[in-house]
């Protein structure tokens, strides 16, 4: 059954207008041009690929696939993050393409023309889709590999789809089981899962650690996610443990951190299997304290609240209303509460078909995989694609129906937000001292100084012990007192940061250059 062409174009050009309008207005600000935490790696990595050395960080802390796509981009393009914008815009246009068309192929025109007007209003969706992250890229290859594996007739390229978003995403590897399950009578071409991660896991061996199979950086995030002192939805480094100086070349403060116990030096396999086991001494031990934080994370996971990973969606409404618009704020989290109008249509629309179950499957294996690490909003959004395709269809069974139940699911949304809306001010992400460099990048001292105070004051509020970029916001306020010649206000900065962080040495450093 084809689709009409004009409801294709229809659907693209929406999804364009609405980046367009959404995002533009960020990019112009000084943060649309500095990418945070991971962006940022994923930017330094791809420049050293394009570069020519094409496995710099092998064996692979992280999964290597999107930064290899990223540095092809880079070699042809130059090291412009707005390239690099342009293909996240990519995976995106295609991501609402494939929902588009699985929602047609199992329901009709009208679903899937409603589904799709859903992924284009989903506005943490469209900002992530701006971002160097991940998740744009994985999104389009988990839908592609649906769509492929789950027609009529599986295609047996979607087994090599799967294993791509695995070296993507290693928690992609659930799905594995689950697609051998439903999938029985495509085994023949399933071998084809193995071609991917096995050539990571070749790299690996051959720079030295065949226990690494695609990357090792689960161990350390189980720990973050499922030891002492998680919460189920920060991704701090462990804290108290000493941080090696001689880092890798772009500052991952994670895989220093999980470096940090070991005074000899280890395959990155053991490494993760020692906070694998670290992990698993503190559930044995402490199971009840386990199954209170897995309840946690589930409330976290089915919360409409964005909750910040690296970046922070609803600090950019401040740059972009269309953003305001459509991803709300913590207390009404617009994006979020689009999905749960659709649940009790949905609930009430009968029993499961086949491929249905099949949808939600793959939403509930996608979700458990967050269980063992943390629920922020990058992670979760993988699954929203595959609730979306399950939803609308189920709810314009009977529009009326839908219609008068939706207000449930809302006030069930609306609750979940106000239990949950004090994640964003907690979580780890301190969006004012990344706009704060931005802005000092961009030669804008008075409003980096503004955004540096606010930095300030956010860390300070906290009451966990974790700086979040406080010492770094004081150190960057010091040298901007140096630059406007007030010397007694940089060393007032600069032994702030000391008495704050007794370790830090740029600070110390700077304190040392005034005696001089």
């Amino acid at each position: 059954m084809l689709m009409p062409r004009k409801d294709i174009f229809a659907v693209v050009i929406l999804f364009l207008i609405v980046w367009l309008v959404t995002v533009i207005p960020v990019l112009r600000s000084p943060l649309g041009s500095y990418p945070v935490v991971d962006a940022s790696w994923h930017d330094a990595w791809a420049k050293e690929i394009a570069d020519g050395d094409v496995f710099i960080y092998a064996p692979y802390f992280r999964a290597p696939l999107y930064p290899m796509i990223l540095g092809f981009v880079y070699t042809f393009t130059g090291n412009s993050m707005i390239s690099g914008i342009l293909l996240s815009l990519f995976f995106g246009v295609f991501s609402v393409h494939l929902i588009h068309r699985i929602v047609y192929e199992r329901a009709g025109r009208i679903p899937s023309l409603a589904a799709a007007l859903i992924w284009i209003l989903h506005g943490v969706n469209i900002f992530y889709s701006s971002t160097l992250l991940i998740t744009p890229m994985y999104i389009f290859l988990l839908l592609l590999s649906f769509f492929l594996l789950d027609g009529e007739k599986s295609n047996p390229l979607g087994w090599f789809i799967l294993a791509l978003t695995a070296i993507t995403r290693p928690g992609a590897v659930l799905l594995f089981p689950l697609a051998l399950i439903l999938y029985r009578r495509a085994w023949k071409s399933s071998w084809l899962l193995l071609i991917p991660v096995v050539l990571v896991w070749t790299v690996n061996m051959v720079h030295g650690d065949g226990g690494t199979v695609i990357s090792s950086q689960g161990g350390i995030n189980m720990y973050i996610g499922s030891g002492p002192d998680a919460d189920g939805y920060t991704a701090f480094a462990p804290q108290g443990e000493g941080i090696p100086s001689d880092s890798i070349p772009y500052l991952d403060n994670v895989w220093a951190a999980s470096y940090a116990p070991f005074e000899e030096e280890v395959l990155p396999s053991e490494v993760s299997s020692w906070w694998v086991r670290r992990t698993a001494d503190h559930i044995i031990g402490n199971p009840s304290v386990f199954l209170e934080l897995m309840w946690k994370k589930l409330i976290y996971l089915i919360s409409p609240v964005a909750i910040p990973g690296n970046y922070d969606v609803y600090y950019f409404n401040r740059y972009s209303p269309v953003l305001r618009i459509l991803a709300g704020s913590p207390d009404l989290p617009v994006s979020g509460l689009l999905i749960w109008l659709l649940i009790p249509g949905a609930l009430l629309a009968g029993r499961l078909s086949y491929r249905e179950r099949n949808v939600l499957l793959w939403a509930f294996c996608l979700a458990a995989g967050l269980f063992p690490f943390f629920v922020t909003a990058r992670l979760r959004l993988p699954v929203i694609p595959f609730m979306v395709i399950l939803l609308v269809p189920r709810v314009l069974k009977n529009m009326r129906r839908s219609l008068l139940f939706s207000p449930a699911g809302l006030a069930a949304g609306v609750g979940l937000a106000l239990i949950t809306a004090g994640t964003v001010e907690a979580g780890g992400v301190n969006m004012a001292f990344h706009d704060g460099v931005a802005h000092f990048q961009h030669g804008d001292q008075f409003r980096a100084e503004l955004l540096l105070l606010e930095a300030v004051e956010t860390a300070f509020d906290r009451e966990d012990g974790i700086d979040l970029n406080g010492v770094d916001a004081l150190y960057n306020l010091g040298v901007l007192s140096i630059r406007g010649q007030d010397t007694a206000s940089a060393r007032m900065y600069w032994e702030m940061a000391l008495s704050r962080d007794p370790g830090y040495v740029p600070a110390r450093e700077a304190l040392m250059g005034l005696t001089r």
